[in-house]
């Protein structure tokens, strides 16, 4: 039988990568209405001004447009077309905020634009799993995934934790001692950086929510983060749950590197 969750991602990232090719043509014309706007007075003050901001303009549609075929390239075949340099983050930045306004017209959501983006950033890290370094890999949490009525907080010491059962957090815990990774978890944004920086990880695997998991995969570039969205039976931001085989199946991928997972045939895990 086909991988069900696998063909669904599949679809997933098309919605991502779909809209990134509206949104490209869409700051193409952005661009040539510009420039037909501006450029009497720009010649009018410097022929050589002129010729400048014509390059930079044709210079900036060059990266992006090149960026964007390089990604649909590598994430539609997850082979690694990549450069090694910026250009993936740049055409990121620029086409998601005009991603999620096509988005809003299809009537599409933001979580739903947010989700296929993190389809596709996933099928970029299998892409280039080669480059990643994993002598150093992070699991980072959400602090929702503990029950809210736990009185033995363990944001600070995860040694409070009493594995009761009643949420995911002993079972993950016992993740970190099967695997010897580090993990951290995180109360929002800011505190998510601030463990990047003191732990200095080389590779990542983040568990939240669309709105945060999208946010962090590009806060934390350079550093190549695998994202799996958190469930929420009881609404976000509350006793929220995740899916502990595939947590388990990515840091296995991770951990034993892409020659050895595709030898043990990882490569048809789902994750």
């Amino acid at each position: 039988m086909p991988d069900l969750e696998k063909i669904s991602e599949a679809k997933g990232k098309w919605t991502f990568l779909g809209l990134s090719i509206l949104s490209l043509v869409v700051l193409i014309l952005l661009t040539i209405l510009l420039w037909y706007l501006i450029s009497p007075r720009v010649s009018d003050m410097s022929p050589v001004l002129s010729l400048g901001v014509k390059i930079i303009g044709l210079l900036f549609i060059i990266i992006v447009s090149g960026g964007l075929f390089l990604i649909i390239l590598s994430s539609a075949l997850e082979k690694d077309f990549l450069f090694p340099h910026g250009e993936k983050q740049i055409t990121m930045k620029v086409l998601f905020p005009i991603n999620v306004f096509l988005g809003n017209l299809f009537g599409l959501s933001r979580d739903q634009v947010r989700e296929s983006f993190i389809h596709v950033n996933n099928s970029l890290f299998k892409a280039t799993e080669k480059r990643i370094k994993r002598d150093r890999l992070l699991i980072l949490l959400p602090h929702c995934l503990q029950n809210s009525d736990c009185p033995h907080r363990i944001i600070d010491d995860f040694n409070n934790c009493q594995r009761c059962g009643d949420c995911l957090i002993g079972e993950i815990l016992g993740l970190q001692e099967k695997y010897g990774i580090d993990l951290s978890i995180a109360t929002g944004g800011t505190l998510a950086r601030k463990v990047i920086v003191d732990k200095r990880p080389t590779v990542m695997v983040a568990v939240a929510c669309e709105r945060d998991l999208c946010s962090g995969i590009q806060d934390a570039y350079p550093i190549p983060v695998y994202g799996i969205l958190n469930q929420r039976p009881h609404g976000p931001c509350m006793n929220t749950c995740v899916d502990l085989e595939r947590l388990e199946k990515a840091v296995q991928y991770i951990s034993d590197g892409a020659i050895n997972a595709k030898r043990h045939n990882y490569q048809r895990i789902g994750i």
